[in-house]
């Protein structure tokens, strides 16, 4: 914990793709190859584009395959994670993404939770060489991240009026409303912002580093 003490620092929960890492051409292409795998229809890959984070991606191979197989949806996310690495090489981190995350975590307790395995999230903050800025990385296949959020809360003694969820979803506004939280919506990496909107945030970052500037806005209230 450093100097940290959790009595005065803030609790903040990061998404990972769309927040962290721009991740919308590797998602697109890979959901592309592996649809076009199991049927050989080429789905635009705007069409992917625009669902990426907010959709569940069981869901989406049951639409796109026209089956709810379970084990055909299996095979489905089987293919899709061995194309991982084909299209590493697309993803990468927004600007200043490192920097920031350095400068919060002088004071801050600073955690992830991200719509993956616990294995592939930690495989990407390795990959990133970003491992050691968080205290409390999670990756949930669950629904809602609220229970994540929870979880890393308990760990750290953090109350809810001191912890930020921060995320381009409306999976992460829901997931941090759900755990009775704060919650920042990422406008870079928002594929559809007006919907998330409607959910009402507590805040907008145009930017990543923006988000240092809310921090310190909440800490004054």
């Amino acid at each position: 914990m450093n100097s940290r003490k959790t009595e005065n620092c803030l609790l903040i929960v990061f998404d990972f793709d769309g927040v962290l890492a721009d991740s919308k051409d590797a998602f697109a292409l890979q959901m592309q190859d592996t649809i076009k795998f199991f049927t050989n229809k080429l789905i635009p890959e705007e069409i992917f584009k625009e669902r990426v984070g907010n959709t569940d991606q069981g869901q989406d191979f049951v639409e796109f395959l026209g089956s709810n197989d379970p084990q055909l949806i299996d095979k489905a996310i089987i293919q899709y994670v061995s194309l991982t690495e084909k299209y590493a090489y697309l993803r990468k981190l927004y600007p200043n993404v490192r920097e920031t995350l350095e400068t919060l975590k002088k004071d801050h307790i600073i955690g992830i939770v991200s719509r993956k395995s616990q294995e592939r999230m930690e495989k990407w903050l390795h990959h990133f060489k970003i491992t050691h800025l968080f205290d409390r990385p999670i990756g949930t296949l669950e629904n809602s991240k609220s229970n994540a959020i929870l979880q890393i809360m308990k760990e750290f003694n953090i109350p809810p009026e001191r912890t930020i969820m921060v995320g381009d979803t409306e999976f992460d506004v829901l997931g941090a409303k759900d755990a009775g939280v704060h919650s920042v919506i990422a406008l870079y990496g928002a594929a559809n912002p007006e919907e998330v909107f409607a959910l009402s945030p507590t805040y907008s970052i145009n930017s990543i580093e923006e988000i240092i500037k809310i921090v310190e806005q909440h800490l004054d209230k």
